[in-house]
């Protein structure tokens, strides 16, 4: 896995950063649901979301396909990109490749709700 990237991270000045990764991560949880996940930290660094996430979209690719497909159709990932991300990628690639999307996707949720909420 590569160095963790997390969208939008670098919109909040640093004492904020934490704030926006917790919620980053409750998110996940929540539209990633009924997945287990391991006790969300304090202080959730980028490198924990990304390699969380990563192993729930490998264990579901593995063992639920079809609930994969539920819950990116949830999360509202559009369906001809992924089939073109994931055509184009060795099986190898294919979680991290759905990790990246997944985050792209929360992380603008979460950026939006925090900016734009009352």
């Amino acid at each position: 896995m590569n160095e963790a990237v997390v969208p939008y991270l670098d919109k909040f000045p640093t004492e904020s950063q934490t704030v926006f990764l917790r919620k980053l991560a409750e998110q996940l949880v929540k539209d990633l649901q009924p997945l287990e996940w391991a006790e969300i930290p304090d202080s959730p660094s980028p490198t924990w979301i990304q390699s969380q996430l990563q192993l729930r979209i490998e264990e579901l690719i593995a063992h639920q396909s079809t609930r994969l497909g539920n819950i990116l159709y949830r999360i509202d990932l559009p369906e001809g990109k992924i089939r073109a991300l994931m055509a184009s990628a060795s099986t190898d690639e294919r979680a991290e490749i759905l990790a990246a999307q997944i985050l792209e996707r929360e992380a603008r949720k979460v950026w939006m709700r925090m900016h734009y909420t009352p």
